[in-house]
């Protein structure tokens, strides 16, 4: 079953985006709910988490540049943007050090850890938030976000940045990939050459580092000086990171004009043949949570993010690799998507499927929509030719 255009801008505008910014937004606390029931209600006795606020504050400022208008009574793309800018920096920045990890519902603190992975959202959040609005308040959030990242994440000696100004281990490759996608985000923002050269750096990290050549591989963790991980740690890799990287080299490679196009080819090849369900039955064509290096099967469980980090990596090789195979590989991830991860209320989704095809997860995190919403506006503008949501 093809699932066209009018399918998916339907889904997005009609159902999706309304949801979301009504159930979705807490109008009496602030920010954004963190989760749904699987019906559409908002379960509101949860701490907030700094990525889901940067998360959405992402689709809704993405929603405004598509023309996206809400039906009558509800926020528009703008007002739930700005609310969730105003909750992000007024709630969780600390003493200068940072965004905490989640607040409760009132803004008080419910985990204070400082993450780079948070930070790299929040940069994202606010080059998207800047595209959206022109306000230089979000120039001066990610200028001092970047600046904390710089004075007490980065490591001089073995490049990068470490997970948390104590150095906690392992470190990962996935907030840097985050980061890479936030600088990529200000240069598509600004045009301005400094974000390109700071993405450039973490494409550096990445080949020398992350990127395992013997194997076409995407290493997740490592010690303290980027060596893989020891025991099955360091030989766990994630096909929607993979794909996740496809993406996001191409997009690199469009902006910047260098070639990593052997480097995502490869990583697209390991994905394709080892990060997916071949078994016959109703789960076939979607992607693994996890597999070994070697292409054992980790987790048969198939998380929704991981399959639209799939269709991100069809669209990236069918824009810039002409490939005709990824063309049919999208149209088998669409039909997954909106038969088995979109049959639960209108607008909301069913999180984690089992090896069956089955939801296991009994609540939508709100955090699952910056995928959904990247992957199905890349599939309208590259697949039907569409740049609106009008």
């Amino acid at each position: 079953m093809t699932v066209n255009a009018t399918q998916i801008k339907d889904w997005l505008t009609k159902e999706s985006l309304p949801l979301w910014s009504r159930a979705g937004m807490d109008a009496e606390a602030g920010g954004f709910t963190e989760k749904l029931t699987l019906d559409g209600l908002p379960i509101l006795g949860v701490p907030k988490r700094a990525r889901v606020q940067a998360r959405q504050i992402y689709v809704y400022s993405h929603a405004h540049l598509l023309d996206w208008t809400p039906p009558a009574g509800g926020p528009s793309a703008l007002e739930a943007a700005y609310q969730g800018f105003d909750f992000l920096t007024r709630q969780f920045w600390h003493d200068d050090s940072g965004f905490v990890f989640s607040v409760q519902r009132n803004g008080a603190q419910a985990d204070a850890r400082i993450e780079f992975y948070e930070q790299a959202f929040a940069i994202f959040a606010f080059a998207w938030h800047f595209r959206a609005t022109g306000d230089v308040a979000a120039v001066e959030w990610a200028e001092r976000t970047l600046a904390v990242l710089d004075d007490e994440f980065a490591d001089i000696e073995n490049g990068g940045y470490f997970e948390n100004p104590t150095h906690d281990l392992p470190r990962r490759q996935n907030p840097h990939m985050h980061l890479l996608e936030a600088l990529l985000a200000w240069h598509a923002a600004t045009g301005e050459d400094i974000w390109l050269r700071r993405a450039q750096d973490i494409i550096t990290l990445f080949k020398l580092r992350f990127f395992m050549p013997q194997t076409g591989t995407l290493c997740e963790f490592f010690d303290a000086e980027w060596s893989p991980a020891g025991g099955t740690m360091g030989k766990t890799v994630e096909p929607g990171h993979h794909f996740e990287w496809v993406w996001l080299l191409y997009k690199y490679g469009q902006a910047s004009g260098d070639d990593i196009s052997r480097e995502a080819y490869a990583l697209y090849k390991f994905g394709e043949q080892h990060g997916i369900d071949r078994n016959p039955g109703p789960a076939s064509g979607i992607a693994f949570d996890s597999v070994l290096n070697h292409g054992t099967s980790l987790d048969e469980n198939k998380r929704l993010w991981v399959q639209t980090e799939a269709i991100k990596a069809q669209i990236a090789r069918m824009e810039f690799a002409n490939d005709d195979q990824a063309a049919i590989r999208l149209e088998e991830l669409l039909d997954r998507m909106f038969g088995l991860y979109f049959s639960v209320a209108h607008g909301n989704w069913q999180n984690h499927l089992d090896v069956r095809g089955k939801g296991l997860a009994e609540t939508a995190p709100a955090s699952s929509f910056y995928h959904v919403f990247m992957a199905l506006t890349e599939v309208l503008r590259v697949r039907d030719g569409i740049t609106s949501l009008a």
